[in-house]
């Protein structure tokens, strides 16, 4: 990889990687970043900066990323014909904080693509930062009438229907979703603490413990193990969960504090 090339991919994925980041912290990193000679430096940086208000930039930062945001959204609306563009920019206006235009994006993705996953999950999320999830259920439902099969649609209707307290039902989308993709360490995580709440505290275990073995330094799954065993009274079982922990984490005074708690118990 070309020097050139190879700082370029550099910024874009730590740009990248502090996006979930304060506010400060993300105006400080990512601000010299909006006038980078490279247009696709600029635009992550801008996309990184899109929910910081105005008054936490300075008047040449404002400027700066107005011009890096028009350039982003000029080359969306130069692949409007394509899926991907318009949820690209309804993930825009979702950080900018006006999701009916958001949501305009979703929709269009979805009548360009009917079969697009991820425009069902962002549509929905949308409509549950609206407190819309009557709507949200709703086009779950018909994305899963096209796309029986699709985790990631069974797992956000899951959560959907905890929230709406609909356990039994939620607890089944959350095991459909496990079961369809086995790799996502996330959504088997997440039905096993379904099953878990609803008091199949046997079952729970079983799923982690084969997640386990496909996952074996997953640190949800790990923790959740421990406290689970820890719970039916078994600590030597959690111990060797502990200790993989520790691998993942060797300087963690808390999980030091853990294994020895356990080693005592033992």
């Amino acid at each position: 990889m070309k020097p050139a090339t190879l700082r370029i991919a550099i910024a874009v994925a730590a740009l990248g990687l502090i996006e979930q980041f304060e506010p400060d912290v993300r105006v400080q990193a990512a601000a010299p970043l909006l006038t980078d000679p490279v247009r696709g430096v600029r635009i992550e940086a801008a996309h990184v900066l899109a929910d910081v208000r105005d008054d936490q930039l300075s008047p040449d930062q404002r400027r700066a990323r107005e011009t890096a945001t028009s350039e982003y959204i000029e080359s969306l609306r130069l692949d409007a014909d394509w899926p991907t563009a318009n949820v690209n920019l309804g993930n825009l206006r979702m950080r900018q904080g006006r999701p009916e235009e958001a949501i305009a994006e979703y929709e269009r993705a979805l009548s360009l693509d009917p079969r697009f996953t991820g425009a069902y999950v962002n549509l929905a999320d949308a409509y549950r930062q609206q407190g819309r999830d009557a709507e949200g259920e709703k086009l779950l439902r018909r994305g899963l009438t096209i796309l029986p099969r699709a985790p990631d649609l069974h797992h956000v209707l899951g959560l959907l229907l905890v929230r709406k307290g609909d356990k039994a039902a939620a607890l089944k989308e959350l095991g459909v979703a496990a079961k369809f993709a086995p790799d996502n360490a996330r959504y088997i995580y997440v039905y096993a603490v379904g099953l878990h709440s609803t008091g199949r505290r046997g079952e729970a275990l079983s799923v982690l413990r084969a997640a386990e073995t496909r996952h074996p330094y997953d640190l949800d799954i790990l923790s959740a193990l421990v406290s689970m065993t820890r719970e039916a009274g078994k600590p030597r079982d959690a111990l060797p969960y502990a200790r993989k922990i520790a691998e993942v984490l060797p300087d963690d005074p808390g999980v030091k504090q853990l294994i020895a708690e356990l080693e005592r118990a033992n």
